[in-house]
This record gives C-alpha cells, sequence and structure tokens, in this order.
C-alpha cells in the first residue's frame, strides 16, 4: 500500500480547505514546487496534486506550477481537479503526469472515460467523492443522487486503474477516516481504491492497513502532514512495511 502526500494548489500555493470549502482555506506555502520535492526525498513514492481552482472553475488552471512539480521531483504524480474533458486529460498525460484523476466527467460522461482507458491503460482513476453516501460534484459544490456504490460498478470494466475515495466529510478535519465506509466500497468493487479524507494520525493510518483489503491500494493525506501530526517517512514505513 502506498501513501500518497496531498499538495492541493490554489493561485499558485499550497493550501487545504476544509470540507471542500472555498471559504475554509488555510495556506500552507507559496512553492508547491518545494514541498513536492521534500515529500519525495522523505520517501513518497507518489504526490496526488489538486488544482483547487480547476476544480471549481471546471478548467484546469494551474497546470504549469504542476508540470513543474513533476520535473522537479522524483515522485510518480496524480493529478486531479478541473479535468473536464478528454483533451485536458490528455494534456496532462502526454506530459509525463503518470495518472489523472477524474470526477465530474466520470458521473457525467462515461464515454469519455473509456476512451481514455483505451488510449493510456493504467493511467486514469476515477475520483468518488461522498456526501452521506452519494456521489458530490464540481468541486464538491454539488451533491448529485448517484450512491457511491453505483458509480463504481460503471467503471469496473472499462480499464479505470483506481478510483481514489473521499469522504468529504471528513475531509480537512483531521477527525479520523471512515472506515464503514470505505469497507463497504472495497466490498462492492472489484477496482483498486486509494482512501483519502480524515486521516489524522498514524493510527489512523493503522486501521486503514489493518483492513487487509487487497484491492485497498494507497491512502492520501494532506492537513496532518503540515499540521505536523505525522511525518511522510512514518507514514510510508508503517503503509508500505
Amino acid at each position: 500500500m502506498n501513501f500518497y502526500p496531498a499538495i492541493d494548489i490554489k493561485d499558485g500555493k499550497f493550501i487545504r480547505l476544509k470540507q471542500g470549502r472555498l471559504d475554509e482555506v488555510t495556506v500552507y506555502g507559496d512553492n508547491p514546487v518545494e514541498i513536492a520535492k521534500k515529500f519525495s526525498r522523505a520517501g513518497a513514492k507518489w504526490i496526488h496534486v489538486v488544482d483547487i481552482d480547476g476544480a471549481f472553475k471546471g478548467k484546469s488552471i494551474n497546470q504549469k506550477v504542476i508540470l513543474d512539480i513533476k520535473k522537479n521531483s522524483k515522485t510518480k504524480i496524480q493529478v486531479g481537479g478541473g479535468i473536464r474533458t478528454q483533451e485536458s486529460a490528455s494534456f496532462y498525460l502526454n506530459n509525463g503526469i503518470d495518472r489523472v484523476v477524474l470526477g465530474t466527467i466520470a458521473l457525467e460522461n462515461p464515454k469519455i472515460i473509456e476512451q481514455l482507458c483505451e488510449n493510456y491503460p493504467g493511467r486514469i482513476a476515477v475520483g468518488i467523492d461522498a456526501k452521506k453516501g452519494m456521489v458530490a460534484t464540481e468541486g464538491w459544490s454539488k451533491t448529485s443522487t448517484i450512491e457511491v456504490g453505483k458509480l463504481s460498478k460503471l467503471y469496473e470494466n472499462i480499464g479505470v486503474s483506481c478510483v481514489i475515495f473521499t469522504d468529504i466529510e471528513k475531509d480537512g478535519l483531521m477527525e479520523g477516516v471512515s472506515l464503514n465506509q470505505l469497507k463497504n466500497l472495497l466490498k462492492n468493487t472489484k477496482l483498486n481504491v486509494i482512501a483519502s479524507g480524515g486521516v489524522s494520525s498514524l493510527d489512523d493510518l493503522k486501521k486503514i492497513k489493518s483492513l487487509k483489503k487487497k484491492n485497498l491500494i494507497g491512502v492520501i493525506s494532506g492537513k496532518a502532514i503540515y499540521e505536523n501530526k505525522f511525518s511522510v517517512n512514518k507514514a510510508v514505513e508503517i503503509l508500505e512495511s
């Protein structure tokens, strides 16, 4: 299982939101490239990067800094946020980004996901962001009427590499993870799953690891790192040992 330190980018700075709300922003620094290098040196094999501006505006905004992160770190990079067209996904994948995470478009246009999976095998992930068990879209500003489990079923046979599952109500609060929701998803999908939202301690990482599910391949955390609740190298040690 891999540990994915998160870098959320807004206005060129790395930040964290509370429950995905733009009125709850904490700025942690103005050099995302340097923090990515730090995560790479700490042993992270992957970094999870989100274009927050893009997620809310519906188009990629911070492409330059994201590509700079890739060029200047030795780590694999997965990118989400505002990737709502085949062209924007292809741009990242053709410029060295290892995996793109598609959320809103996955719900609205599954045919594009299928086409991208054909063109870029193993490099397409679907972000499933949950609010009370339902899928949220457009930077988490809207909640659909689609259940999390049903959406994951749609992508089991078209080549999606993994699902990034986030419990919005836990995200940025550092109150612990929703193990029941996570277990339910793992039980009901054949897809590989990366868990996100609410990770606040090394104990949380140990609880997730103790699920011992083969299709649980990673954990994302951001705020807990920036608030010095644990270090990247300790998280890597726990999940990858």
